[in-house]
């Protein structure tokens, strides 16, 4: 038997943005009546990332997992956890398939979470508990999602917002933990503020209800994790939030009272990538060196469920 290291650590990230782009240009196109000014004003977003008709949540899955694996060892991954809500299949776990289609061990644990922008969150807590437990020494989470498959182009509450993406995500094992604690929640009575009733084709959001959510819950659950880590705030060297839109972050930083040098956003080039957001913000923030070793990171998830999320990360330096 291995001998674990109770420490986990974020050691790769990588992602996948499929390469047709919406811009706002065509978003008004496609919408005449569409206050185009306003949705800029509001949300931030320039452009959205639309997946061809044949890709998949495997396909781009399977893109940014293999771009962890010129790095990484797939031999060496014992756990992939998938996190969607648009996966081709409803039965089987996808993750089985892309155990096979990834070419990964067959003694490896392989399931899926149906969250949404508080997915990584979730998939990370119980990620770092198998390694904690010793039950694995490196897992593999992938947050995949095609939204725009079911959001028409005439959809604008959704298709503004809304990216397609897939973020690949290897943690593993390390002597000192750098992940956590987390601060984690739900609320099923909100569970109609974003919603694909079965038998539908079109994503349900009501705009209000999200933004009402967002102001209530982000900021106090940020706060409790602070408090619960004994740190100040004004100590914290990035908060790195869902990118759910320009005008709900600016609120939840207002809130905070976050100072703008300890915010990283990226909304404005990608969009709302649901649940793989905060990797491939992550992930962009290290690409411009605005984070560095044993920095203080506050992630924060939020969404569909309703559910959310925080945790503390020490930064590494990514593979």
């Amino acid at each position: 038997m291995h001998k674990y290291m109770l420490g986990s650590r974020i050691t790769a990230i990588e992602y996948y943005l499929p390469k047709n782009k919406e811009n706002n240009k065509t978003l008004k196109k496609n919408n005449p009546k569409l206050n185009i000014n306003r949705i800029k004003e509001k949300t931030g977003i320039n452009n959205r990332y639309i997946s061809s008709e044949n890709e998949s949540v495997i396909d781009i899955s399977i893109k940014c997992s293999n771009k962890i694996f010129k790095k990484f060892p797939k031999q060496k991954i014992d756990l992939i956890l998938l996190v969607t809500q648009t996966s081709p299949y409803r039965i089987p776990t996808t993750a089985c398939i892309l155990q096979n289609k990834l070419g990964l061990r067959k003694d490896i644990i392989a399931f899926d979470i149906n969250l949404g922008c508080s997915g990584f969150l979730y998939a990370l807590r119980m990620t770092t508990s198998l390694i904690e437990s010793k039950q694995i020494k490196n897992g593999l989470i992938i947050c995949a999602d095609t939204y725009t498959k079911y959001i028409s182009k005439t959809n604008t509450a959704c298709r503004p917002i809304f990216s397609d993406a897939a973020a690949a995500v290897l943690v593993s094992q390390c002597a000192k933990n750098k992940i956590g604690p987390f601060e984690l929640g739900a609320d099923g009575s909100g569970a109609d503020a974003l919603e694909l009733p079965m038998g539908s084709n079109e994503i349900i959001m009501h705009g209000a209800k999200v933004l009402t959510f967002a102001m209530d819950v982000v900021p106090s659950n940020v706060n409790l994790l602070l408090k619960k880590i004994k740190i100040n705030k004004n100590k914290i060297n990035k908060f790195i939030f869902h990118q759910a839109s320009k005008y709900i972050l600016d609120n939840i930083n207002r809130i905070l009272s976050i100072k703008k040098h300890q915010t990283f956003e990226n909304y404005g080039k990608v969009g709302n990538t649901i649940s793989a957001s905060i990797p491939i913000a992550l992930k962009d923030a290290s690409n411009k060196n605005k984070l560095n070793n044993n920095n203080l990171i506050i992630i924060a998830g939020y969404g569909v469920g309703l559910s959310w999320g925080s945790a503390l990360i020490k930064w590494s330096k990514l593979k």
